[in-house]
């Protein structure tokens, strides 16, 4: 299991290439030998947000909730690496992942908001390369889930999380508008519907406090304190 769309995005190109030349594979199980390791073809490797759907499944995971997302809305983000390219990352019609966060909001309780950049690059991969293309790309699409409305963008990728939440004071520059959208990573947005306390989910820790998802003086100062 791995937490980060682009982790899963690089591991499943990897194992792509690995699993279709014997050669190659050979050669890579030569170098992991002196390390009494070996990649064999089956290994199934899987993003957390693919594993609450297929293996936990969604009807499970409803009835686990104890603190119903209702009346939040909530903006998916899948960004780059989840959904394409649809063939290695497994998108087809019995197992359509490029809506598995739809439903995951969804069985939490919470409200689905489709906006512009649901599917689009956060802009992480070029920040090094072109800062000011990559905070458009994040101001942009911060600025379409608020004019649809969300409450906050959840996450299945920790980069994304980065641009979008990190860079956001800056994006916020670079686009000229007032963005504040809070963002969460997907298993802060399940931990929250599970029970779990916010401080717990390290939601003290984000640069757009999410005021909008919790009571944050009552969970989150006040705990601290």
């Amino acid at each position: 299991m791995n937490i980060c769309s682009t982790c899963q995005g690089a591991q499943s190109e990897c194992q792509e290439r690995l699993d279709a030349n014997t050669e190659y594979r050979e050669h890579v199980n030569s170098t992991l030998g002196s390390e009494g390791l070996r990649y064999e073809r089956g290994l199934m490797n899987k993003n957390f947000l693919w594993l609450l759907v297929e293996e936990i499944g969604l009807d499970t995971l409803r009835s686990k909730v104890k603190r119903p997302l209702t009346n939040l809305r909530v903006g998916p983000f899948y960004g780059c690496y989840i959904v394409r390219p649809a063939d290695r990352l497994g998108v087809d019609a019995e197992h359509p992942r490029d809506r598995y966060l739809h439903m995951v909001i969804d069985a939490l309780g919470g409200t689905v908001i489709d906006y512009a950049g649901v599917y689009k690059c956060c802009g992480f991969p070029i920040v090094t390369m072109n800062k000011q293309a990559s905070l458009t790309m994040a101001g942009r699409h911060l600025g379409d889930a608020i004019d649809a409305e969300a409450d906050c963008l959840v996450v299945p990728c920790p980069l994304c999380h980065l641009n979008l939440d990190l860079q956001q004071p800056a994006a916020q520059k670079v686009v000229a508008r007032e963005l504040g959208m809070p963002v969460l990573h997907l298993p802060q947005l399940v931990g929250l519907a599970l029970g779990l306390e916010p401080k717990e989910l390290g939601m003290g820790k984000h640069v757009v406090r999410p005021t909008a998802v919790i009571d944050w003086t009552a969970s989150v100062v006040a705990a601290a304190a």
